[in-house]
């Protein structure tokens, strides 16, 4: 018998995580890419190892994220020295993965576009397809479930930006709006180069009306708040699927990455759980046999623990005011000294009945085990 044949649509993380790991296993990779590998990057560029799955990155890596600032009213740091963080060159990581599948006899087809059309044919031609083609999905369209990522993700709009951000240093920033409205960010990748952008996550908020428009000008607003200043040279936007599909597989399609909506609730970052996903697809094709269990629930078993507690924190989140979310980036800071007394009175009544979520999160932080 011959090796099964598997077809990769979408050279992001998650496909390129499955050819590289498909190849390994004996499985017969084709990587199909509609551009070119390493180009047209749409993320803030974050790589947050959140399960303590996935390896530290090799190559691109611009540095390990030690301290993060938090602000809603105040600023504060966090100490973020033993979560797996780093800031990366999303291009150039990209493009060293494709010459690991390659090295491992992966064959990829660049500036070669995949259409739904099309996935008849190649469900004849090979045993399965792996479909890492993101938002909206070439599946999604075939079979009727395109409408599905829009009200399940975040809206984000961001600028690349050319500017003095020395005074940053290897920080992230962060500044979160109240009742889960998303957050605007600042992740400088150099000290005269910066991701600034603005995500909003709530499907229930009304600022998710916005138009692109409206979304690019809120951008602006804050930036001239934060005083970010400097050149744009790229405008990139679009959707992050921040809800798993309950659905993964279709006959021989299964879906990973973007295209199973696996980014995460909290924050957007979907680089480990797309190169787990891509990953666990052609485990599952090489491994069991007789597929006792369904990719669906295999993905779901590894993912969801994690979920589950991000989406509790998502809906603490959602109840805190401006007033409230402050008191708890000050908690999360372990900055004791600039809450009062009768402040830490009147609100630990209401976040004390969510201190086992907090607990479970901060310690999936610090050592990637979610389960309770």
């Amino acid at each position: 018998m011959g090796r099964q044949r598997v077809c990769v649509i979408g050279a992001g993380p998650a496909g390129l995580s499955a050819a590289v790991e498909g190849a390994r296993l004996g499985l017969e990779i084709d990587l199909f890419e509609r551009s070119e590998i390493g180009r047209h990057i749409r993320c803030a560029e974050g790589f947050f190892d959140s399960m303590h799955l996935v390896d530290k990155p090799k190559v691109g890596m611009r540095y390990k994220v030690d301290e993060a600032v938090l602000k809603v009213k105040n600023e504060y740091r966090v100490d973020c020295r033993k979560i797996n963080l780093w800031m990366i060159d999303r291009g150039e990581w990209q493009q060293d993965l494709a010459e690991q599948a390659r090295a491992e006899g992966v064959r990829i087809f660049e500036k070669t576009r995949i259409t739904s059309d099309q996935l008849a044919d190649l469900e004849s031609k090979y045993d399965w397809i792996i479909d890492a083609s993101g938002v909206p999905s070439i599946t999604s369209v075939r079979y009727g479930f395109r409408d599905y990522y829009k009200p399940n993700g975040a809206v984000t709009v961001q600028y690349v930006i050319k500017g003095d951000f020395s005074s940053q240093g290897k920080r992230l920033k962060f500044l979160a709006f109240p009742h889960y409205r998303g957050y605007f960010w600042v992740f400088p990748k150099s000290s005269t180069t910066a991701n600034v952008g603005l995500g909003y996550f709530n499907p229930e908020c009304k600022d998710r009306s916005l138009s692109g428009k409206q979304l690019w000008a809120r951008l602006d607003q804050l930036m001239v708040q934060e005083k970010i200043t400097g050149q744009i040279i790229k405008r990139t936007g679009g959707v992050v699927p921040i809800r798993l599909r309950e659905q993964l597989q279709y006959g021989k399609i299964l879906l990973v990455g973007d295209a199973a909506g696996c980014a995460s609730p909290l924050h957007g970052g979907g680089i480990d759980t797309a190169l787990i996903t891509g990953r666990e697809a052609v485990r599952w094709i090489a491994g069991n046999k007789e597929k006792e269990s369904s990719f669906t629930d295999a993905v779901w078993r590894i993912l969801s623990p994690k979920l589950n507690v991000e989406k509790q924190v998502c809906q603490i989140w959602k109840g805190l005011d401006l007033e409230a979310l402050d008191m708890a980036a000050a908690l999360i800071a372990q900055n004791y000294q600039n809450i009062g007394i009768m402040k830490l009175i009147r609100y630990s009544i209401r976040l004390l009945p969510k201190l086992s979520t907090a607990l479970r999160f901060r310690r999936g932080l610090m050592t990637g085990r979610w389960t309770n």
